[in-house]
């Protein structure tokens, strides 16, 4: 590409993560002032049978009120008009044609708004209580993205893996759009970086990545892990400048002079994405809308 072909730079987009609240009222008044504060794009993971592990982070518990994401999703995009939707999916754990069919469903009702991120799971005692062999699951969901990109642009189905069988399937009504599916990675044990085997993985089939949140915290694995990732794009023949990487910004653990310098350690990164961390929700609905609010006030005119 020429100079005078650059492609004008992407507008940043920022979004962050919807709190762990107990009640669905407070979810509620969330999504809506968040939507109405200007945010781009709003994230939540799940656990689906939370396992009482012994590797559990502190200060999280296997008895947060974990969502179900599809589930969660549809709220969101019924209490919305415009913020895209993310929800962090452990994909090993459903039937790549129930994901494809709930992904194309939501993507459908909300107006083509649904970014999907998948990932295997770090907790193996819920994946194996749902009915997925840990050992396999990362060869399970290259062949589950597979298939769900597959059924959403394909009328209809076959296909023979090595872990999934299907024959002459359709998912009726498709999705007016391949339904972009990015990728997260990593454990706690780890700092949230994700391993050699994921990064590839990522790099080869995933439209973009999307930061465990524990990487958060360290500033130089997080720009390491970008520039790996960036550059096993580029080996693999893709354009690293058409892969989207979401970082983030733990607002309630860095103060705010710090904000605006993280924003743009990011930026200056890579990043097309950026989430403001805050899913434990201290103080309740009201309290992590004030601080999106200052956030936004102080970094106006920079996204």
């Amino acid at each position: 590409m020429t100079s005078s072909q650059q492609r004008p730079p992407r507008r940043l987009r920022i979004g962050g993560d919807l709190p762990y609240f107990d009640s669905r009222h407070e979810l509620r008044d969330y999504v809506q002032a968040f939507e109405e504060l200007g945010y781009d794009h709003l994230g939540f993971g799940e656990h689906v049978l939370p396992a009482r592990a012994p590797n559990w982070p502190s200060g999280i518990s296997p008895c947060e009120p974990w969502h179900e994401a599809f589930t969660q999703a549809a709220f969101v995009a019924a209490l919305t008009s415009r913020i895209e939707i993310v929800p962090s999916v452990l994909l090993p754990l459903r039937p790549a044609g129930i994901a494809a069919k709930q992904a194309a469903e939501i993507d459908l009702f909300s107006e083509g708004r649904l970014r999907l991120s998948v990932s295997v799971g770090w907790n193996r005692e819920e994946v194996r209580a749902l009915g997925a062999d840990p050992a396999t699951r990362g060869r399970l969901l290259e062949e589950q993205v597979e298939v769900m990109r597959l059924l959403w642009t394909e009328p209809h189905v076959t296909y023979r893996g090595k872990l999934i069988e299907i024959v002459d399937v359709a998912v009726n009504p498709r999705p007016e759009r391949p339904v972009p599916v990015w990728m997260g990675g990593g454990d706690f044990e780890g700092g949230g970086v994700p391993g050699p085997v994921v990064l590839d993985r990522m790099a080869r089939i995933a439209d973009g990545y999307k930061m465990f949140g524990p990487l958060m915290r360290d500033v130089d694995a997080g720009l390491d892990v970008i520039r790996r990732l960036r550059a096993l794009v580029a080996e693999h023949g893709r354009d690293p400048e058409d892969f989207g990487v979401e970082a983030r910004i733990p607002l309630q653990l860095l103060p705010e002079d710090a904000w605006i310098e993280r924003l743009e350690t990011w930026r200056r990164a890579g990043a097309t994405h950026i989430t403001l961390s805050n899913r434990r929700g201290a103080g309740g609905a009201n309290a992590e809308i004030a601080r999106l609010t200052r956030f936004r006030e102080l970094t106006d005119g920079l996204w």
